[in-house]
Formats: structure tokens, C-alpha cells, sequence
């Protein structure tokens, strides 16, 4: 029971922290700090069958909706962040095509008229 009260309490700790780095803009945080919780779920998930542990019902069931809601959270971003690469690749893709309209070539820097003398 000692154990799982532990890995719970670390477990509300690193959501927290990600809650804090997603609020605050740091999502390559955020992302880490959500890649560190599995290890800590999966002993959690094997000390659920021990006695007492189901006590600890309540905070777990709390701890995943917040967890859920950072993973809505990151998802948005996500989406966001892909249709913003799509937009920006559309425009490098027109200014490819636009540029050679209006770069100079060779011939241009050459004058066209010399002056006889």
C-alpha cells in the first residue's frame, strides 16, 4: 500500500507538471514529462490487486481525467502545429514557382546600351 501511495503521489506530480509546461507553452515538456508516466502506471497497475490499494480509487480516477484533458490539450496543439507546416510549405511551394519572375539573370547584368567612344 506504501508503494502505491508513492507511485501515486508521483504520478500527481508529474501531471502537474505537465498541466504547468502546457499552460505555459512548453509542449517538448510537456511531451517528456508524459513520456516518464508509463513506468510508473504500469507498477501501479501491477500493485492494483494488493491489499488496500483500492482505497486509492478516487485520486486515480481524478489523476485520469486530468490526464485526459492534457491529452486533448496536446492533441489541439498538434493539429495546430501540422496545419500551420501545411500553410507554411504552401507559400514556400508559391514563392518557388514566383521567384524565377523576378530574379535577375545573366543577361540583365549586362548593359544594354554602351555608349560609343
Amino acid at each position: 500500500m506504501q508503494t502505491a501511495r508513492r507511485l501515486l503521489g508521483a504520478l500527481e506530480d508529474l501531471v502537474g507538471h505537465e498541466g504547468m509546461y502546457l499552460r505555459g507553452g512548453r509542449y517538448d515538456l510537456a511531451a517528456a514529462v508524459r513520456g516518464r508516466l508509463d513506468p510508473l502506471v504500469n507498477q501501479l497497475v501491477a500493485l492494483s490487486t494488493a491489499p488496500g490499494v483500492s482505497a486509492l480509487q478516487p485520486r486515480v480516477a481524478a489523476l485520469v481525467r486530468l490526464s485526459e484533458v492534457h491529452s486533448t490539450l496536446m492533441a489541439e496543439k498538434q493539429e495546430e502545429f501540422a496545419a500551420e507546416i501545411k500553410r507554411t510549405d504552401r507559400a514556400r511551394h508559391r514563392a518557388a514557382q514566383v521567384a524565377p519572375a523576378y530574379v535577375s539573370g545573366p543577361a540583365a547584368s549586362v548593359p544594354r546600351f554602351q555608349a560609343a567612344g
